[in-house]
Parts: structure tokens; C-alpha cells; sequence
């Protein structure tokens, strides 16, 4: 099993790097920490007979760079440069590698400051995920990686629709008993005249039909936060995340697009914009 992380380089872009290093020693996958090679403009200033020998330098520096990433936060994993092909972007260049290498999840920061410069949310994250059909691991700040003891415990949301149960498939490489718990979640906004007793017990049987998605032995809790009409929902998913002590919170975009972000604004992208913890995006699908 591996996970693909990416890094443009900067020091930010690397504050994913820990939170799928604590994932991948969870469910034993192999890391493989990548960065997008352009030949065009990263060995542009290069001085070198040819072209391919200048971009073979810039490789070859950028390798040992990716090691010493690694082992200065004392992990394990491979490095890999990624040589974006004629007529390929770079979300196209990072789903191409993790297709290659069989990745289960790509991880990324949200945002980088280097040479791949994108407000949250930008391009490559939402281009990534619009290609991708495996999940990708997000992160919008640099909090640190929470030690704990026992499984990962990984916070899946869900609003009932058939959009947000194509998370379950995506995740399922990743559900391994043992090494991974699962707190189900879905926020309940109360209607008139109804008690937040009578709010749980309307929503707990759409969530308790949850349960068999997961795949058998692994441990599954239901969570029901309630809200009154207008409150946040991502918020309460967040605080949810705080109370639970969530070491991820997963959740389906409800967004088809990558151009056009149909998942701004969304429940999905308020969460990651201010979540403590990483969240894992899938891109939405009906799923009977």
C-alpha cells in the first residue's frame, strides 16, 4: 500500500508531511514523498550542454532535498520527482504518479508558498481531487501531529445524501481492523417545536444504516451533534473532531468540478479551511 505526499518546496507545503506519515505507520503503507519537476522553467537557470542534463542536476538535487525533508522529521519513505510531461499540468503529473505507484491517497498541503503559489484551494489541490478517484489528504495550517495511543481514529462525516456515501468506498483500502477506528458524524439541526432528544433519535437510524459501509472488524462509533436552525455545521464537525480527539476528519466534497470549484462554500471546504486536523476529500458520487 503507498501514499503519495507532495511538496512544492516550500516550508509550508511541507506541513502535511507528519499527519500522512501518522497515517501511513497506522495502516502500514509505504510513503513516497514527491515534487513536480517542470524541465521548462526548474532547470531553465541550469547551465548545462543540453537540456536533459540540466534537468537531471535539478533531479538529482532535488532527490537528496526530499531525503533530508524526510529525515529531519524522522520518517520513512521514498523520494520522487515527478517530470511533468509535454501538455500536462501539474495535478495531471501528481494523479499520473499516484496511478503509477498505486497510491491509496494523495496528501497535500492546501496551500504552498513556493513555486506553486495557490490560495486555499487553488488549482492543483482542486485539480488533483477533480482527477483523482482516491482520497486526498488535506491540510490548511501547520498544527502538529497529536501522539496518542491505540488505532487511528478517523471522523467521517456524512448529511444522508447518496453523494456523501461514495466517501466509504474511497476509504476502504485505508479501514483496517485494528489499526483504524471510525466515528460516524452527522450534524442534526433541529426543527420547530423538537428536542434535542427527539433531533438524535430521527437521525440515528440513517447513521446507525452506515455502520455495514465499513468493512468488518473495524470499530465504528455514531456521533450526533446537534445545532440550532442557522448555527455552522462545519463547526460543530470541527468541534466534534476537538471532543472526539480525531487524529483526520474525512468527508465527501459534494463538488464534480475542478475548474469551476463547485465545492467553495461548501460544508466539506469550511471544514478544512479551519480544521485542527487534516481532512481527507473524495470527490462525490452517487453511491447506492
Amino acid at each position: 500500500m503507498n501514499i503519495l505526499v507532495t511538496t512544492d518546496g516550500s516550508e509550508r507545503s511541507a506541513c502535511i508531511l507528519p499527519h500522512a506519515a501518522a497515517l501511513a505507520r497506522a495502516v502500514g503503507a509505504r510513503l513516497h514523498l514527491a515534487r513536480v519537476l517542470d524541465p521548462r522553467s526548474d532547470a531553465a537557470g541550469v547551465v548545462a550542454g543540453r537540456l536533459a542534463e540540466a534537468v537531471s542536476g535539478v533531479r538529482t538535487r532535488w532527490e537528496a532535498e526530499l531525503r533530508t525533508l524526510l529525515a529531519d522529521h524522522g520518517i520513512e519513505g521514498e523520494p520522487l520527482v515527478i517530470e511533468r510531461r509535454w501538455g500536462e499540468d501539474v495535478p495531471a503529473a501528481i494523479h499520473r504518479a499516484a496511478d503509477e505507484l498505486g497510491a491509496v491517497l494523495v496528501a497535500m498541503a492546501s496551500r504552498g508558498t513556493g513555486a506553486i503559489r495557490h490560495a486555499v484551494f487553488g488549482s492543483v489541490t482542486m485539480g488533483v481531487l477533480g482527477r483523482a478517484d482516491l482520497p486526498v489528504m488535506t491540510l490548511s495550517g501547520c498544527p502538529p501531529v497529536m501522539p496518542h495511543a491505540g488505532p487511528y481514529h478517523l471522523l467521517v462525516t456524512t448529511d444522508g445524501s447518496p453523494d456523501a456515501r461514495s466517501v466509504f468506498p474511497a476509504l476502504a483500502p485505508l479501514l483496517l481492523p485494528g489499526r483504524v477506528r471510525v466515528t460516524l458524524v452527522e450534524v442534526v439541526v433541529m426543527r420547530a417545536l423538537e428536542t434535542e432528544p427527539e433531533a438524535k433519535a430521527r437521525a440515528l437510524p440513517g447513521l446507525e444504516a452506515l455502520r455495514p459501509r465499513i468493512p468488518a472488524g473495524v470499530e465504528v462509533a455514531c456521533h450526533l451533534p446537534v445545532v440550532p436552525p442557522g448555527a455552522g455545521i462545519d463547526t460543530a464537525i470541527i468541534e466534534a473532531a476537538k471532543e472526539l480527539g480525531a487524529d483526520a476528519i474525512a468527508s465527501a466534497t459534494h463538488g464534480h468540478s475542478a475548474r469551476r470549484h463547485l465545492i467553495a462554500g461548501s460544508t466539506a471546504l469550511g471544514v478544512a479551511r479551519r480544521s485542527p486536523v487534516p481532512v481527507i476529500l473524495v470527490k462525490s458520487a452517487p453511491v447506492d
